[in-house]
């Protein structure tokens, strides 16, 4: 041992008290003993003895090791607490580690304390590196999930800087595409990368010429031909980042509709993934409600029958039902704070 193990003892029998300090010096144990035998006593030093190891006879006159035992897994849970007791049976012991005891010990057979000891001690040593380990993972975890929700954001600005009119379109598409999502009973893991996914998808249009963009009058068809690409472009720039989620995927599906009517690829029905499912849905409902350098915004009961009447058609009934209720049952609004 590099240090003394504090031990606290909840003993009444001081000749008891001694019998077991013999057998943990006889095992080579170098240690520090207190010992107490009433609830004031075992409560008051568990805060300031701090003890590395409790050890607990079963029964005492004014105090009992159960209720000990009790205490001890709310205030010092990483403490292992071992039953030392003449007066406690092979059921009843084995009751007491099914209530967090660490082990048990009969009176009868000290010699086998110190073993009992040596190995509560390096168990509970193993428990406090694997949650150093754990508690660090996490917080990498935090860092990296900080990283890519940054990296997401600076991605989505590129585009909203081109394009100012559309400022805010796709945080507020995530934002519509994350509660479908959620209104569904999606797994949490699922909704967080449509999330992702909304937040990212036009980010092709960087590679559209700003003043399209920001047309304040029709497009040509030249012109719509130029902004019918940014699916894929934006595939293009996605698809080499490793996400957890088929982000670049949704991002290329988005403006696909189930009648086979939509683009780049002229997917239908169950070729479109259900994320790009969302993302359609969510992205009309968006861009009908809000303001366009053509035109002034439309508002969200027009969007809603928008997505009404391609219900089964252009768009997944589900999605659409789903949307409804939240604007309309819920009273969702991501457009609240304009």
């Amino acid at each position: 041992m590099n240090r003394e193990v504090r031990i606290l003892m909840v003993e009444d029998n001081p000749d008891d008290f001694e019998l077991i300090k013999h057998a943990l010096t006889k095992g080579g144990i170098s240690f520090q003993p207190l010992r107490v035998d009433t609830k004031e006593d075992f409560n008051g030093e568990l805060e300031h003895f701090r003890p590395d190891l409790i050890l607990s006879d079963y029964q005492l006159p004014d105090f009992d090791g159960i209720s000990a035992l009790a205490v001890a897994v709310i205030e010092a849970p990483d403490v292992p607490f071992i039953f030392v007791s003449g007066a406690i049976g092979e059921e009843l012991a084995i009751e007491t580690l099914k209530g967090g005891a660490t082990d048990y010990v009969f009176k009868g057979h000290l010699n086998q304390l110190a073993p009992a000891v040596t190995r509560a001690l390096e168990e509970a040593r193993e428990k406090r590196a694997r949650r150093r380990a754990e508690d660090g993972q996490r917080q990498t975890l935090v860092k990296l999930q900080r990283m890519l929700d940054q990296t997401v954001e600076a991605l989505a600005s590129i585009t909203e800087i081109r394009d100012p009119y559309t400022a805010g379109h796709q945080q507020r598409v995530a934002q519509i595409s994350s509660a479908i999502g959620a209104e569904f009973g999606l797994p949490r893991d699922m909704v967080e990368g449509i999330r992702v996914a909304g937040t990212l998808h036009d980010i092709g249009k960087i590679a559209v010429p700003a003043e399209i963009l920001t047309k304040p009058s029709k497009l040509l068809e030249m012109e719509f031909g130029l902004v019918k690409t940014h699916p894929q472009v934006g595939h293009q720039i996605l698809k080499g980042i490793d996400f957890p989620w088929p982000v670049a995927e949704a991002v290329l599906q988005h403006h696909e509709r189930l009648d086979g009517s939509g683009y780049p690829r002229g997917l239908s029905a169950g070729e479109i993934i259900p994320e790009a499912r969302i993302l359609a849905v969510s992205d009309v409902v968006e861009a009908m409600a809000s303001h366009r350098p053509y035109r002034p915004a439309f508002g969200i009961e027009m969007a809603l029958d928008e997505i009404l009447r391609g219900r089964g058609t252009l768009f997944d009934p589900e999605v659409c039902d789903a949307c409804i209720r939240l604007f309309e049952e819920q009273g969702f609004d991501p457009f609240k704070q304009e």
